[in-house]
């Protein structure tokens, strides 16, 4: 399986996280001796399934500064998340014509193992579906990461956090290019979101009435392909180091770790 790693956003002074980048990408921030994403890339290049990587928002003379155990392509930044994604998606296209599904991941989530990417991965199969994503719980992530203060949705009587792993058929992707761009342009404007994904569902999530069930029916409807929500895998998917306090902590855990050779 080919994997897309995005990897793009470079933090400027005003931001919380200026202080550990000084400017450069997100990326690259020191976590126990390793940037976060060689920790990434170790992790995928461990899997099982992971053959190829390409790395979208990292300057490719960047790229040449930093180790891995085998090697992989970069694309510089295409100029924010959606585009980068849709970049990567377009170069596997071009260069993996075979390529059914893609695997794409952050690179702000040190913590994986080739194990918890391999159970990602085994737990969609048989990958036949447009687009597989995941939520973790807050009881299965807060007893991982118990000081980890993420933000937590409600679908039904469950509180889950976002994962930044999924499985996508490229085809799925590049023809909801249009759509993806303007979701995310609107992704804090909640009337401009109910045009997408209609009124009913954005008055379910403000009433924290909406399910799993929902998010996967809408999110077929509107992508044109079956999508399935796989909840509750490793709680290392949905640990990103998105603010100070979770730099910290991830770092102290590596520090541990390394004690404890």
């Amino acid at each position: 399986m080919h994997c897309l790693i995005i990897a793009g956003g470079t933090v400027g002074p005003d931001d919380p996280l200026y202080p550990y980048t000084q400017g450069k990408p997100k990326a690259l921030i020191d976590m126990g001796g390793r940037s976060m994403l060689e920790r990434v890339v170790d992790a995928l290049q461990n899997s099982s399934y992971v053959e190829d990587i390409l790395i979208v928002g990292i300057d490719p003379q960047i790229g040449t500064g930093l180790s891995f155990t085998r090697p992989v392509e970069f694309l510089p930044d295409q100029g924010g998340m959606v585009s980068n994604m849709l970049g990567g998606v377009s170069w596997f296209i071009k260069n993996r014509p075979g390529a059914e599904v893609v695997l794409g991941c952050s690179a702000d989530i040190p913590t994986i193992t080739g194990q918890v990417v391999d159970e990602f991965i085994e737990t969609c199969r048989p990958w036949d579906k447009g687009v597989y994503y995941n939520f973790v719980t807050r009881t299965r992530l807060e007893g991982r990461f118990p000081n980890s203060r993420r933000t937590y949705s409600r679908y039904g009587d469950i509180e889950a956090a976002g994962g930044d792993m999924v499985i996508a058929r490229p085809d799925v992707a590049e023809r909801n290019r249009p759509l993806l761009e303007s979701v995310t342009a609107a992704r804090k404007k909640p009337w401009r979101v109910a045009s997408v994904v209609g009124i009913r569902m954005l008055i379910k999530f403000l009433f924290h009435r909406l399910t799993i069930a929902d998010v996967e029916t809408t999110a077929s409807r509107i992508l044109g392909a079956p999508v399935k929500i796989i909840l509750d895998g490793p709680p290392e998917l949905a640990m990103d180091a998105d603010k100070p306090f979770q730099v910290d902590m991830l770092r102290a855990e590596f520090a541990g770790s390394q004690q404890n050779l």
